[in-house]
């Protein structure tokens, strides 16, 4: 009886041995399990497919780590999608083999220029004619007046009877309202040459010749920067733009007459100091 029980509880154990040997693969065979490729580079839409080296009864899960760089189906075929690098499993009971995967487009080839020789027969081009100085216009600063007569050399002296003095000065400047009545047009064609002060144009050979009116041609002029200096029938330079004589003067500004304001003639119009000071000023005064 014991015999018999001792039998049968051997048998069994054999019998469960046996089914774990079957169901899974022995260590040497898992071992020998390979990709026939693990390293693979290929070209966007291309495919290949990876195969399974060694004995194995047992199913192949295929996964793919980045799915927009390639893709992998249950037979091992890889299907490149995009530039990248991407990481291919296959899986076999417990053992993972893997493929590394590298996407890139193909390099296309760089074209080298060819060198010409130089054509030995080739003549030169004649180098190309300058412009005559005749043929480039002269830039003019002033506009010339139309009609108006050339100053002589040496002009005849025209000096006021007595010293002058402000009541003086705004005497004669005032009697000349007729002469240049407000708005009278005057603008860059007016020309007026002062032995004093030159050639001038417009606003400037205006203020020239009231300047003259008053203190003669043959008067001096000095100059300075003060407003407090200022006197009647002094010529004054705004901004090197702009040229006025004065009428009057108070504590804070002045009243001048000037030509080419607004292209004419312009009376009593307002100077306050401050005005003067940041347009920055120069006065010509002949006392």
């Amino acid at each position: 009886m014991r015999y018999s029980t001792n039998t049968k509880l051997l048998t069994g154990v054999l019998s469960l041995s046996l089914l774990t040997l079957l169901a899974a693969p022995t260590d040497s065979e898992a071992a020998s399990l390979r990709l026939n490729r693990k390293k693979l580079t290929l070209r966007p839409g291309k495919s290949f497919t990876l195969k399974i080296r060694g004995r194995s009864s047992k199913k192949v899960k295929w996964k793919s780590s980045d799915k927009k760089t390639a893709t992998v189906n249950r037979r091992g075929k890889i299907t490149a999608r995009k530039t990248g690098t991407v990481k291919v499993t296959a899986t076999v009971t417990n053992k993972k083999l893997v493929c590394r995967v590298t996407v890139k487009n193909k390099k296309k080839p760089v074209s080298r220029p060819t060198a010409t020789p130089p054509s030995v027969t080739a003549t030169p081009k004649p180098p190309a004619q300058k412009p005559t100085v005749t043929q480039v216009p002269k830039p003019t600063i002033f506009p010339k007046p139309t009609n108006v007569p050339k100053p002589t050399t040496n002009p005849k002296p025209d000096t006021p009877t007595g010293s002058v003095t402000e009541a003086s000065a705004y005497s004669v400047l005032n009697s000349l309202r007729s002469t240049y009545p407000e708005g009278m047009p005057l603008n860059n064609s007016y020309y007026y040459y002062s032995p004093r002060f030159g050639n001038g144009y417009g606003c400037y050979g205006f203020a020239a010749k009231l300047s003259d009116t008053v203190f003669g041609t043959e008067k001096s002029y000095q100059t300075h920067s003060s407003f407090d200096r200022i006197r009647v029938g002094d010529n004054i330079r705004i901004g090197n733009s702009h040229s006025v004589i004065v009428l009057t003067k108070s504590s804070g500004h002045i009243t001048v007459v000037e030509g080419n304001y607004n292209s004419s003639v312009h009376w009593d119009r307002k100077i306050t100091a401050s005005s003067l000071a940041s347009s920055g000023f120069r006065v010509y005064t002949r006392y």
